[in-house]
C-alpha cells in the first residue's frame, strides 16, 4: 500500500469516525428528548384528572348550592308567615294587657248590675270561639319562632361557605386550564444521506485495482511493455477516481 493510499484511508476513518461520534450525539438527543415528551405526558394526564375531579367536586357544590338557596327561600316565606302571626300575637297581647288593666275598676259595677255582668260574659265568650276560628290566630309559640331563626342563621352561613367555596375551586379550575402545559411535537430526525457512498466507492475501485494488479503481474512476463503501460495508466485513473471520491465526502 503506497503512502497515498495509507493518507486516503486516514482521512476517511478520520471521517467515519467524526460522523460516528456526530450519530451517538444525536441518538443521545433524541433520547432525552424522548424522556421529556413521556414526561409531559404524565403530567398531562395527571393534571387532567385533577380537572376532572374538580369538576366533579364543582358540580356536587353547585347541586348542594342550589338546594340550599330553594331551603333559604322556603323559609323565607315561613319567617314572613311567622312574623305576620307574631305581629297579630303582639296587638292581642297588647289588647289582653288593657282588658286586664281595666278589670278591677269594674269590680264594683258588675257586683251591682249582675245581668250587664252576665252579657259581658257571653261576649267575651263569643269572642273567644270568634277568635279559635280566626284563620290568622298565632299557631306557633315564641320558642318555635326562636329556632327558625337560629336555623335561618345557619343556614345563610352554610350557603355563604358554600358559595365560597365553589368561587374558590372556579378560580382554582381556571388556573389548572391556563398552565396545562401543551406536549411539543414530535419532530422525527430526517434522515441524513448516507456519507458512505464515497468511501464505498473507493473501496470497490481499490478491489478493482488490486485484481487488476494481479491479472498484470500474472502476464508480465508475455506483456512486460504492455504491463508497464497499464501500470502507468492504472496509476492516472486511481488519482482521478480517488480525487473525485474525495469530492464526494
Amino acid at each position: 500500500m503506497s503512502e497515498r493510499e495509507r493518507q486516503v484511508m486516514k482521512k476517511l476513518k478520520e471521517v467515519v469516525d467524526k460522523q460516528r461520534d456526530e450519530i451517538r450525539a444525536k441518538d443521545r438527543e433524541l433520547g432525552l428528548k424522548n424522556e421529556d415528551v413521556e414526561a409531559l405526558q404524565q403530567q398531562q394526564t395527571r393534571l387532567m384528572k385533577i380537572n376532572h375531579d374538580l369538576r366533579h367536586r364543582v358540580t356536587v357544590v353547585e347541586a348542594q348550592g342550589k338546594a340550599l338557596i330553594e331551603q333559604k327561600v322556603e323559609l323565607e316565606a315561613d319567617l314572613q308567615t311567622k312574623e305576620q302571626e307574631m305581629g297579630s300575637l303582639r296587638v292581642e297581647l297588647g289588647k289582653l294587657r288593657e282588658r286586664l288593666q281595666g278589670e278591677p275598676s269594674q269590680n264594683g259595677e258588675e257586683e251591682a248590675e249582675t245581668e250587664p255582668g252576665g252579657e259581658e260574659c257571653i261576649s267575651d265568650a263569643e269572642k273567644a270561639a270568634m277568635e279559635l276560628k280566626d284563620p290568622n290566630r298565632p299557631r306557633f309559640t315564641l320558642q318555635e319562632l326562636r329556632d327558625v331563626l337560629h336555623e335561618r342563621n345557619e343556614l345563610k352561613s352554610k350557603v355563604f361557605l358554600l358559595q365560597e367555596e365553589l368561587a374558590y375551586y372556579k378560580s382554582e379550575e381556571l388556573e389548572e386550564e391556563n398552565r396545562i402545559p401543551q406536549p411539543p411535537p414530535i419532530v422525527h430526525p430526517r434522515t441524513s444521506p448516507q456519507p458512505e457512498s464515497g468511501i464505498k466507492r473507493l473501496f470497490s475501485f481499490f478491489s478493482r485495482d488490486k485484481k487488476r494488479l494481479a491479472n498484470t503481474q500474472r502476464n508480465v512476463h508475455i506483456h512486460e511493455s504492455f504491463g508497464q503501460w497499464a501500470n502507468t495508466h492504472r496509476d492516472d485513473g486511481y488519482t482521478e477516481q480517488g480525487q473525485e471520491a474525495l469530492q464526494h465526502l
